[in-house]
């Protein structure tokens, strides 16, 4: 007989679940990020500055025991984001951990044969979130997205409730539309996006080049959700 899954979706409380969060962050990114520096950085770019600077716009999945094992966090408007991360968040972060020091910005990191230093350069560079070349994107979907649920709390239908809190709270403040951005390969993450209302964004991006609309040079997808 499987065993009973508790749990509920309720807003994030930073003083009691940032440690909770940050560990989530580590331990559901990328599987070249699950390990060594990368895998320290990943929550100061992925998780740690929205708890911080949107925490209205920050929900968890706690386990029925007051513990958080997953979440939703958003930043309701992109450009007003990044202006903050870049004025208020970049100017702490090497007293958050040692390990953040800025690096050289020039040239840009191989990702493929430092991924340490490419990861510590995106941290420091939050203007890549503006997708500038694509103006239409933050227009009509100015709130950006990051969804994070443990393994064993999966396909329980708490990505669903988490969502459904967020886009009830964007929709309070008028919020048009949300995006996130997402890894092209991972089929059942996109299959979970479509079935609750997110779309591919519906421009060719990267000049082109992939000729398919909302897929980026990396191979990500770009999904959009009007709210």
């Amino acid at each position: 007989m499987a065993t009973e899954i508790k749990g509920y979706v309720r807003p994030v409380n930073p003083e009691k679940d940032s440690d909770a969060l940050f560990d989530v962050c580590k331990k559901t990114v990328g599987p070249a990020l699950r390990t060594g520096t990368p895998n320290l950085i990943a929550p100061y770019i992925w998780n740690v500055p929205y708890i911080r600077m949107c925490q209205d716009y920050c929900f968890a999945v706690d386990n029925g025991d007051g513990n958080a094992v997953g979440y939703v966090i958003c930043a309701p408007d992109t450009p007003t984001y990044v202006r903050r991360f870049a004025e208020e968040y970049i100017p702490v972060l090497e007293s958050l951990d040692p390990i953040l020091k800025k690096p050289a910005m020039d040239p840009p990191a191989d990702w493929g044969k430092d991924l340490a230093l490419g990861v510590l350069q995106c941290l420091y560079t939050p203007e890549h979130m503006l997708n500038s070349d694509y103006p239409r994107l933050l227009e009509e979907y100015p709130a950006h997205l990051h969804i994070d649920i443990l393994p064993d709390f999966q396909r329980k239908g708490f990505g669903k409730k988490l969502m459904e809190a967020l886009w009830t709270r964007l929709r309070e403040d008028k919020i048009p539309g949300v995006h996130l951005v997402m890894e092209g390969g991972n089929t059942e993450a996109l299959k979970f996006y479509l079935a609750i209302g997110f779309s591919k964004f519906d421009d060719v991006v990267n000049g082109g080049k992939s000729g398919e609309t909302g897929k980026d040079k990396n191979g990500n997808l770009w999904m959009v959700k009007k709210l």
